[in-house]
């Protein structure tokens, strides 16, 4: 079994509850393309990050962000996607392959 981060399993509520409420389906790639900013902010204040300060976590919550709209434009495209696990594993290998990208630059 594995260990899931705070940080992926908080993306992943998240996911779920822009996927559960009742305007999901009615927003457009475009729509949710610009969710990114507010989600951007929405995990600063959860990581408790200052990107204004320190670039790397600029460019880890950036990464973060994208990750999330990512898995959101899945979600739209491919109902089949919209499973616990699945956006879990997605969100936990991106985060992974992020912090692994930033330590080697």
């Amino acid at each position: 079994m594995m260990n899931y981060s705070p940080l992926a399993i908080h993306c992943t509520s998240l996911c779920f509850d822009i996927i559960q409420s009742q305007s999901f389906d009615k927003l457009t790639l475009e729509d949710i393309e610009q969710f990114k900013h507010e989600i951007y902010w929405l995990l600063k204040e959860r990581a408790c990050m200052w990107p204004q300060q320190y670039h790397r976590e600029h460019e880890f919550l950036e990464s973060v962000a994208l990750s999330v709209v990512g898995v959101l434009l899945k979600c739209k495209i491919h109902r089949s996607v919209r499973s616990t696990n699945w956006i879990l594993c997605t969100m936990e290998k991106n985060i992974d392959r992020t912090i692994h990208y930033l330590q080697n630059q």
